[in-house]
């Protein structure tokens, strides 16, 4: 099945991504001074899950995220952690992601749910979010639809990222900002399974999240490309989780 859907990401202005969207924080957070901190965000990839609270060390951090909802980043000192995942409104004891991960000093990261509700998966990615140099925008793609092959990616036909698996992420690729055709196609393959209209605003880093699933007859999970600017810094929202 193939699709087509313009998406417009600009880097001055208001944001078309859905950072945060319904999620509501559990506490009144406010902007870190901790130089030393992480920056960690959540996105909600699993398409038959229904709406998550996330805690972080045993204290809910994010409430009601919603399939394709990616929340604002989390301000951490960096070191170990617990991240759990649990239906909404259920409790910790009920989580059906339950990880420990190690943050880094002055790192982003990215934390996925991702899988199928039968078969749930953490993914941790780190996030570059370096400026771009010159009239450049820097773009990487994850892979985080369950039931799809490896894809490549394609920009107007030419092919900039290969054999990209599920659970991974590419590395990123700087390119001239502009409007661009991107083509999601299986690996080694012409043709696309979906097709999406994007402009890259100079001086922008994006990540494009391939989520969904490519088997279904339930459009609220069907496939879809979902793509986040995240950076610059000021057209993100940064909070702080005190532990």
């Amino acid at each position: 099945m193939k699709q087509t859907r313009r998406q417009v990401l600009r880097a001055i202005g208001v944001s078309s991504i859905p950072i945060l969207g319904g999620v509501s924080s559990a506490q009144d957070m406010t902007t870190s001074q901790n130089g030393n901190a992480s920056r960690v965000r959540v996105i909600h990839a699993i398409p038959d899950a229904p709406e998550v609270d996330v805690y972080v060390d045993g204290d809910r951090v994010l409430q009601n995220v919603a399939f394709k909802d990616v929340s604002d980043y989390l301000d951490l000192d960096a070191g170990k952690y617990t991240i759990q995942v649990a239906p909404a409104g259920q409790g910790q004891g009920s989580a059906v992601i339950d990880e420990q991960v190690t943050l880094d000093a002055n790192t982003d990261y990215t934390i996925a749910a991702g899988g199928t509700l039968d078969s749930p998966q953490a993914f941790v990615f780190v996030d570059e979010n370096q400026e771009p140099s010159g009239d450049q925008a820097r773009l990487r793609a994850v892979h985080l639809s369950p039931d799809a092959p490896a894809v490549d990616i394609a920009a107007d036909g030419d092919v900039i990222v290969e054999g990209l698996e599920f659970g991974n992420a590419s590395d990123y690729v700087e390119v001239p900002a502009g409007s661009y055709t991107i083509e999601v196609r299986p690996a080694g393959k012409n043709e696309a399974v979906a097709t999406f209209d994007v402009t890259l605003e100079s001086g922008t880093v994006v990540s494009a999240f391939a989520v969904g699933l490519l088997q279904t007859n339930d459009k609220a999970q069907a496939f879809d490309l979902l793509p986040t600017v995240d950076a610059p810094t000021e057209m993100m929202t940064t909070t702080t989780t005190t532990m």
